[in-house]
């Protein structure tokens, strides 16, 4: 495998561009209702990417990779959202009848069990406020946090510190490895349509440097529906500097 080294700042272990549909075969699928959410290595906008269309659909594709909880592992992706699922109701991370997102990136952490192993599930929403976090309405070991939020005619980037944020928000240390990573779009609660597309996903360890900042966590209802939440500590690191000018080194 084609590693990357970064002197004095961490260790890039993989990237994707998906310039060919052969990166693509890297991946494997996992379907999670009836029908299938279609991926495939496309250029859109001059810029090679993976293309996801869901039509009443929802599958993952997911690589495997261990990351050592003993260091510190970051992911970093670019995507951008073209439709977003139709809601009949406000949009919301508690119902399950209505649990679709234009794009959606999963990290999953080890444990014993599947159905005991954690996950962060970072979400492209069309309504929410950028920062939510709340409890997947399937599992307490799902933490969903809203990255993005809205309609764009550009890439976003996003660069997570992965140790920090299981931190923060499951509110513990993490002392289980990842054991892969995963891309979805889906629309099969909903029954509509949602494409979004992904590239330059990049994952890797860094040294201990953050941004000072704050997202907003939704930890639980109230009985009337108003939400409680509380400021938290930042999640936002910034890679850019520490895989500039980078020299590749093949294993």
């Amino acid at each position: 495998m084609k590693k990357v080294q970064v002197s004095g700042k961490g260790e890039i272990l993989k990237e994707f561009d998906f310039s060919s549909a052969k990166s693509l075969r890297e991946w494997d699928k996992k379907v999670l209702s009836q029908k299938s959410t279609s991926y495939t290595a496309e250029n859109f906008d001059g810029k090679s990417c993976v293309k996801a269309h869901s039509e009443d659909s929802a599958s993952a594709l997911f690589y495997k990779q261990t990351l050592s909880c003993k260091r510190e592992p970051f992911l970093k992706w670019k995507w951008r959202p073209e439709v977003f699922p139709v809601h009949k109701q406000i949009e919301t991370l508690y119902d399950k009848g209505e649990f679709d997102f234009v794009a959606q990136v999963y990290v999953v952490f080890s444990a014993k069990f599947f159905l005991n192993a954690k996950a962060l599930q970072y979400v492209w929403t069309e309504d929410l406020p950028v920062g939510t976090v709340a409890p997947s309405p399937y599992t307490k070991n799902v933490k969903v946090v809203v990255l993005q939020s809205g309609a764009s005619e550009e890439w976003k980037e996003e660069s997570r510190n992965l140790k920090e944020d299981f931190r923060n928000f499951f509110g513990m240390e993490l002392e289980k490895d990842i054991d892969a990573v995963a891309i979805m779009t889906d629309a099969d609660s909903t029954g509509s349509t949602a494409i979004a597309y992904y590239t330059d996903i990049v994952f890797g360890y860094l040294e201990n440097n953050s941004n000072e900042g704050s997202v907003e966590t939704v930890d639980k209802k109230s009985k009337d529906g108003a939400n409680f939440s509380k400021k938290i500590n930042p999640t936002k690191v910034d890679i850019e500097n520490k895989t500039d000018n980078i020299e590749k080194k093949e294993d």
